[in-house]
């Protein structure tokens, strides 16, 4: 929900209705102007998400009313996985300052670039007649997801609102696939729903969708696209990492995918 008075007039809502609801952890994303309110209420900053809202950051703060909810588990695998897509980054001698100046010229060269996926396989837009399959291919690959997305009914109905669907497929088969929510007041938009069938993984498949997702929310005048991905996922992180997204913040069992609560990395990229 939205809510535009001072924070410490929700906090304690907030906190009832987590003790209601048995919930584990409270998530606020918060203005830059607001940003020093839910600090005040026992809240800790764990990420930014970068132009946000229109521009502006969004500060993302959480508290944990389960305390055990507040521990990462793997947070040594994690920050292995960070520092190893950061020092790959270096790697290529191209600094961010360097990112930003060139990502005008650069987004237009990838859009006369044809994709780099091998012969046999085929990237396009998702359309209705694909979500049963698109859900199917959900249901193997995710135990748990915040989203329904095994759900045919689901896929259609998103497919109408503010979510792009793309994807990969192989003479006919989809092997990859991903998603881009948009939130068009804000111009920002969440790379998402991002899937590998494990016979196709390691080819660069999410890589172009990642581009062709990119291109076409440029194209709608967004500013920036972000990702949330699985902290323990090296192959995700590294993928968002060599496009040129930059790391801002984890976020600490933060939702349910596959055996339960993960951490979720934060990298955003302007447009």
């Amino acid at each position: 929900m939205d809510f535009i008075g001072r924070f410490e007039e929700i906090a304690g809502a907030l906190k009832a209705l987590a003790g209601t609801e048995k919930m584990g952890k409270i998530i606020v994303y918060t203005p830059p102007e607001k940003k020093d309110e839910p600090e005040t209420c026992g809240y800790m900053e764990e990420g930014i998400i970068r132009r946000y809202y229109a521009g502006k950051d969004c500060h993302i703060y959480s508290n944990y009313p389960e305390s055990s909810r507040e521990i990462s588990f793997h947070k040594e695998k994690e920050d292995r996985i960070i520092k190893n897509c950061l020092r790959k980054d270096r790697g290529t001698g191209k600094n961010q300052k360097k990112k930003k100046i060139s990502r005008k010229k650069d987004n237009w060269k990838k859009r006369k670039e044809k994709s780099r996926l091998p012969e046999g396989y085929t990237l396009r837009p998702a359309v209705q007649a694909d979500a049963s399959a698109m859900a199917s291919l959900y249901s193997q690959g995710f135990e748990l997801y915040p989203t329904p997305l095994h759900m045919e009914n689901y896929i259609l109905e998103t497919m109408h609102s503010n979510v792009l669907y793309f994807l990969v497929e192989k003479y006919g088969k989809i092997v990859s696939l991903a998603s881009a929510e948009m939130d068009p007041k804000n111009r920002n938009a969440e790379i998402t729903d991002c899937l590998t069938i494990p016979s196709e993984r390691g080819k660069g498949h999410m890589k172009e969708l990642i581009r062709a997702l990119e291109k076409e929310l440029s194209e709608r005048s967004f500013l920036i696209s972000y990702t949330l991905c699985r902290a323990s996922a090296p192959g995700i992180n590294a993928a968002f990492s060599s496009l040129g997204y930059a790391f801002t913040g984890r976020l600490v069992n933060n939702c349910r995918i596959g055996n339960g609560f993960e951490d979720m990395n934060i990298w955003c990229r302007m447009l």
